[in-house]
């Protein structure tokens, strides 16, 4: 394909899906084109084009109708989804302690004021992958609300990949989408199935799961489902999105809520965005979106500084009930049914907010040099006493992660590393952890989608060429082994020679090139490989 065959093709992904194709995946990208090719029995790229604008127009006719069924197969190699249960559980902690709870007690005082109608609750989770989202949250739900059979809940999942959402619908689940899931409360909430878990029937009951483009899709529907919504988490989604794209689906997700609604983003997914249409709070775990009220009453802004939770609210003058009405302080935690076992793993206490941050840097200081001087425990107590104090705090979590591993406790060191990726999932470091345990564990598949990831992010990184490459050939895939230290090797031919190579402490740029150079010779002559 050309340069400009290849541009039209990102400028229609984008179009149609939003999807953002960097430079460095396009190679990736025309090897998925190309795949749709030939299965399809095309003469050339042009055709292929060709189908797929046909579906832009989303016409009736069988052409149109059969370019959007070639769309929906070729979504599915540009799209993959990674979630688990509970992810990320800072912000987990805020919908069960803060957002969730105000938005229970408003439409209880709501269903009370319009005459005791049966309360109802909205929430929409936007990119939800293959469902794991919308599960917790309904879980999470029923365990807020002693009397949730009484309500009006809704929960909605859309996705774009259809695979995703026939996934979801399924409820079926390996136990890699269960890491932040407490072991003991699996049997109460899913059903074993082999070596899989399924949801309980009573949680997927609540959950309506569908196909949709945030970028295409029209909303709000004040006919359908789509509209007076109470939340709306659409969390790892925006990240693959252009900015133009992201500016327009947080415009429809304004008018989507209704006054007072939330949306929940991943951490800084809305930097740079006109936000006019939200009251952003700023708490320690997060910060989320309220939507504001642009007519003659005014929806006030809380006073939480993050840590307490409302005791008043005011209803639009829109719902047709009275406003400024005064609702009943509400408890720190809310009341749950008996012998409930937290499902999640939840942060373990609010943090200090009257901690300096010069505080914070003396610890970690101390942390960092004990565990320099190899005195892991101690350094591990320090490390943990910082994320008490501040939950969101990256570099903890990471090196609590890296001292887990070093100990030989894998099971800490991923969940570990699952909190730091929470907070800032374009760091390759917690990667490379997680890179390395599954290796150990034997899993050298997953090991390869831990290392892939990090090129995603960082296409430079010498260290995940080079681990890919040993793994190949643990596989006896000489082939692609060599073309990974053929790229690496290309990457350090463009680098400065004063380039501080991450892969090994004690090698030069020089040496790792020269390193490099021998094994390929070494394999060339050993008429085991073939470029």
């Amino acid at each position: 394909m050309s340069e400009v065959l290849i541009q039209l093709f990102v400028q229609l992904i984008a179009n149609y899906t939003g999807l953002r194709i960097r430079t460095q995946d396009r190679e990736a990208l025309c090897r998925k084109l190309g795949s749709r090719i030939r299965s399809l029995k095309l003469s050339s790229p042009e055709d292929y084009y060709k189908l797929l604008e046909g579906g832009t127009d989303q016409s009736n006719s069988f052409a149109g109708i059969a370019a959007q069924g070639e769309w929906r197969e070729l979504i599915t190699l540009l799209t993959t989804g990674e979630s688990y249960f509970f992810r990320d559980s800072g912000q987990f902690w805020l919908l069960e302690n803060v957002i969730l709870p105000e938005l229970i007690a408003y439409q209880r005082q709501a269903s009370i004021s319009a005459g005791n109608i049966k309360p109802s609750l909205r929430i929409w989770s936007a990119g939800c992958s293959t469902g794991e989202e919308p599960y917790s949250l309904a879980i999470l739900l029923t365990q807020l609300i002693p009397d949730w059979e009484n309500w009006n809940l809704f929960i909605l999942g859309t996705d774009i990949n259809y695979e995703s959402i026939t996934q979801a619908k399924q409820g079926l689940y390996s136990p890699w989408s269960f890491r932040m899931v407490e072991p003991q409360s699996l049997p109460q909430y899913f059903q074993p199935r082999k070596n899989q878990w399924k949801v309980e029937e009573k949680y997927r009951r609540l959950v309506t799961f569908r196909v949709g483009n945030l970028a295409r899709d029209r909303f709000p529907d004040f006919t359908g489902e789509l509209a007076q919504i109470d939340l709306i988490v659409c969390r790892n989604v925006f990240v693959y999105f252009e900015s133009q794209v992201i500016s327009q689906i947080v415009e429809k997700f304004a008018q989507t809520l209704r006054f007072g609604g939330y949306l929940m983003t991943a951490h800084a997914e809305l930097h740079g965005q006109n936000l006019e249409q939200f009251n952003p709070k700023v708490f320690a775990q997060s910060v989320v979106y309220q939507r504001r009220d642009n007519s003659a009453v005014k929806i006030p802004v809380s006073p939480y500084q993050g840590y307490n939770l409302p005791s008043s609210f005011s209803l639009p003058s829109s719902s047709g009930i009275s406003t400024s009405r005064n609702l009943a302080p509400l408890p720190k935690k809310v009341s749950k049914p008996k012998n409930y076992p937290p499902i999640y793993r939840p942060s373990t206490s609010s943090p200090d907010v009257t901690l300096k941050q010069s505080d914070i840097n003396i610890l970690l200081q101390k942390a960092e040099t004990l565990f320099k001087a190899d005195r892991l425990d101690e350094s591990l107590q320090t490390f943990q006493h910082i994320v008490r104090l501040q939950p969101r705090h990256f570099q903890s979590y990471y090196l609590i992660a890296k001292i887990y591993a070093n100990l030989g406790n894998y099971h800490q060191a991923e969940r570990y590393c699952q909190q730091a990726i929470s907070i800032d999932p374009m760091s390759v470091q917690p990667y490379y952890i997680m890179a390395h345990i599954t290796e150990e564990k034997g899993d050298l598949e997953r090991a390869k989608y831990w290392l892939k990831r990090i090129l995603y992010l960082a296409p430079l990184s010498i260290s995940a060429y080079l681990e890919l490459a040993a793994i190949y050939e643990r596989e006896s895939d000489q082939k692609r082994a060599n073309k990974m230290r053929k790229t690496a090797l290309e990457i350090l031919e463009t680098l400065p020679k004063d380039y501080a190579v991450e892969y090994a402490e004690k090698m030069t740029l020089n040496e790792l090139k020269a390193y490099l150079i021998k094994s390929l010779q070494t394999q060339d002559s050993s008429g085991r490989t073939s470029t």
